[in-house]
């Protein structure tokens, strides 16, 4: 698994990926060390691969290779961190006895999933500065202090959310990003002080990586085969997977989350009710009160996949 896009490997040298850079020529890495040496092997029958490892992960954050004897690493443990009061995120359950943090979901002004708009969609929304939903009232952020040592993610994430709504459906979507230190810049590099496009470096200075997101629609939480409508204002239980990740956040960044209910237009938008998406008309679409509930009975967490 590399940092790149479909077919990076093979068109560039891998060494970046929009405005986050890696510092090395992975695709190089990848062709010599490993595909090279797997297809000479298994298509001219020549060569070693006893060396090659069962899963060849590159981490980004870390930027550097690891080789592993499975995946998920062996080594790996889930634990959960809390949503907290104040958009905090911390080890230790909430204590309490009544909390929650709430917006406003309007389909007629959905969140993108990029700052800029775009004819097509792009490669680089998948590691994009993140700063532009934080801004919005419809995005819930929470984050760490600043980190003390690193912290290396390796397999799973779950999101794992206590959560009532005004309507009767309402899709989730929970990022994990990467918050860059203000002072940070790339070496070499120039801060963009031009108005002209183009000139300059984009400023890394708090950057809000995306690491990883996912989606879940709320009429599929307990099943995909059949869907449950909401009951409006009742706690109800969330729980889904994201996609793997394998990245470090450095000692000196913060790991945040940030929850949403849409992603426009990768995702279709919710009427955020419980009728037909596909045959419903446009005054179905209301708003809807979302709440994620923080508190020691109603305990939403990110369950992380960390490597020691």
């Amino acid at each position: 698994m590399g940092p790149w896009w479909h077919g990076q490997w093979a068109s560039q040298d891998g060494s970046k990926l929009g405005n986050v850079r890696f510092g090395d020529n992975t695709s190089f890495y990848f062709q010599n060390e490993i595909e090279i040496p797997y297809f000479n092997y298994y298509l001219k029958g020549k060569g070693d691969i006893s060396k090659l490892a069962e899963a060849t992960v590159y981490f980004t954050g870390a930027n550097e290779w690891k080789h592993l004897d499975q995946w998920p690493p062996a080594d790996k443990t889930n634990k959960a961190i809390y949503l907290q009061p104040n958009g905090k995120l911390a080890w230790e359950k909430p204590t309490a006895k009544a909390s929650f943090s709430e917006y406003v979901s309007d389909p007629q002004s959905p969140v993108p999933y990029a700052e800029d708009v775009h004819y097509v969609r792009t490669r680089e929304y998948m590691i994009d500065d993140q700063r532009f939903a934080s801004r919005r009232p419809d995005v819930l952020t929470f984050e760490t202090p600043v980190l003390e040592q690193d912290l290396t993610l390796g397999g799973t994430v779950i999101a794992d959310l206590i959560t009532s709504i005004s309507t009767t459906d309402a899709d989730y979507v929970v990022k994990v990003i990467d918050v860059f230190p203000d002072d940070f810049k790339y070496p070499g590099t120039q801060a963009n002080t031009s108005r002209t496009a183009g000139v300059g470096d984009y400023p890394m200075g708090g950057y809000q990586m995306l690491v990883r997101g996912e989606i879940m629609r709320g009429r599929f939480r307990n099943s995909f085969a059949v869907p449950e409508a909401f009951k409006p204002n009742k706690p109800e239980h969330v729980k889904f997977e994201l996609p793997d990740v394998a990245h470090t956040f450095r000692k000196g960044h913060k790991l945040m989350i940030q929850i949403q209910s849409s992603w426009f237009p990768l995702f279709d938008r919710n009427p955020q009710q419980f009728v037909n998406i596909y045959t419903c008309d446009d005054a179905d679409f209301k708003k809807a009160n979302i709440r994620i509930h923080h508190d020691a009975t109603n305990s939403s967490c990110i369950v992380l996949p960390v490597i020691p």
